[in-house]
């Protein structure tokens, strides 16, 4: 993307975004984006969301071009339950992308809608959240404005392109001191500002927890949200746990929804629900089965015949990958990963050029020669360092798991967070 000359956009109903789009509809907007439905020459809707690259200081723009466009690929994932991008471009140097517009209603204007098919839409939000996390993508904002529901009754995931720092854009409205309803699904692990820099599908989880009593009680579990004071009460109930069963129903068909709810809506995202086919096991049994897109986002091989590779599937390096087994020399067996920086050696040296959530010595991948198996630990050996070990900053997580030193092993199909970078274990 060429952002050589970067000028504000302030469109606006009837405006030509590009040449191409005019705009039917300003959807809404925030300090780092701007969403519109538009139409094209020949009568085709869409959705439009522009990141205002104008806002950003200007040794950042040529940064967040790139970014904005990995993150982009990364989430042109092929699926019936996630919106689907179908072009992006670039108005006055800053870059946009299209979805493609469907006659649907959000779920926010449903919730009481007797005549909704709740499980079914249940079910399609947890596969819409399976597609995306076995891509190393989290959604980070699952609302009930978000998900789309279809007159057929079918369930879209939408808005989970984040055209920016996706940690810091979930706590954006928070560092404005304004309450906002969204607040309601945010996970506790997002109160704390400062721990933005590893987003985690557990995050997901609590999501969908919330909006599920919502779809089951007309309520939000931890009371209202209206005022600063329900936001201090709110949070104080997240962080017990003290979610309110009474307005359940009693009966036996209940007492799973309240397995359910315990652990999606754990305080601790690591007692929490950890994978969305844990939570699929508890929901009732309806006969809607997952449907998927033929040939779509293949799945990676997952039987060892030359070793184990980790794939960049969000990062500044989108797709790039590194054959673990091609990188041993000689008797080695352990590789060492960290950010791409001149003062520290790395075998895997992953590039990040708009944060610094990757610590320079990040983590260690060792291969048990023996039995085959790589292992994957916090840190790296320091001879300089007081405890000879040093542990990254903003922590290694496998799936949704920290680990520590100790570290544990790799599988094919296993998610390793470092920062804001995903890598995906893959047999090849």
């Amino acid at each position: 993307m060429n952002n050589n000359i970067v000028k504000r956009c302030d469109f606006r109903i009837h405006d030509v975004i590009d040449g191409k789009y005019r705009v039917e509809r300003v959807l809404g907007q925030n300090t780092t984006d701007s969403k519109f439905k538009v139409v094209d020459s020949q009568g085709q809707e869409y959705i439009l969301k522009l990141l205002k690259l104008w806002q950003m200081e200007p040794r950042m723009q040529q940064l967040m071009s790139v970014r904005s466009e990995s993150e982009i690929n990364s989430c042109c994932i092929k699926s019936n339950y996630l919106t689907q991008i179908v072009y992006r471009g670039v108005v006055n140097g800053n870059p946009y992308l299209l979805t493609k517009f469907c006659q649907s209603t959000d779920l926010a204007h449903l919730m009481t809608n007797p005549s909704i098919g709740r499980m079914r839409i249940l079910k399609h939000i947890l596969y819409g959240l399976r597609d995306l996390h076995k891509q190393g993508k989290v959604h980070c904002n699952l609302t009930p404005e978000n998900v789309l529901v279809t007159a057929e009754g079918n369930a879209l995931l939408t808005n989970f392109i984040i055209l920016g720092d996706r940690g810091k854009t979930l706590v954006e409205q928070k560092r404005l001191h304004q309450i906002n309803k969204n607040f309601a699904y945010m996970a506790p692990e997002r109160y704390r500002l400062e721990k933005c820099a590893t987003v985690l599908p557990t995050i997901d989880i609590f999501a969908f927890g919330v909006i599920a009593y919502q779809l089951l009680t007309g309520e939000l579990p931890f009371g209202r949200l209206n005022t600063e004071a329900d936001w201090v009460n709110y949070q104080s109930r997240v962080l017990n746990g003290d979610w309110r069963k009474g307005a359940l129903t009693r009966g036996e068909e209940n007492e799973k929804w309240v397995k359910l709810f315990d652990v999606c809506l754990h305080p601790s995202s690591q007692e929490r629900m950890q994978t969305v086919d844990e939570i699929l096991t508890l929901l009732p049994d309806v006969m809607d089965i997952y449907e998927p897109i033929t040939d779509a986002n293949p799945d990676y091989q997952k039987t060892v015949i030359n070793g184990i590779l980790l794939r960049v599937m969000q990062g500044e390096e989108y797709g790039k990958i590194y054959r673990l087994n091609e990188l041993i020399n000689g008797a080695r067996r352990i590789l060492t990963l960290g950010r791409e920086d001149t003062s520290i050696f790395n075998v895997i040296a992953v590039k990040e050029a708009t944060s610094t959530y990757i610590s320079r010595r990040h983590c260690t991948l060792e291969l048990d020669d023996e039995n085959g198996i790589w292992y994957v630990r916090d840190g790296q050996w320091d001879k300089d360092a007081k405890n000879r070990w040093i542990r990254s900053l903003n922590g290694t997580f496998l799936n949704s798991k920290e680990i520590d030193d100790e570290g544990d092993k790799i599988t094919p199909g296993d998610i390793i967070s470092i920062g804001d970078v995903k890598l995906r274990v893959e047999d090849y």
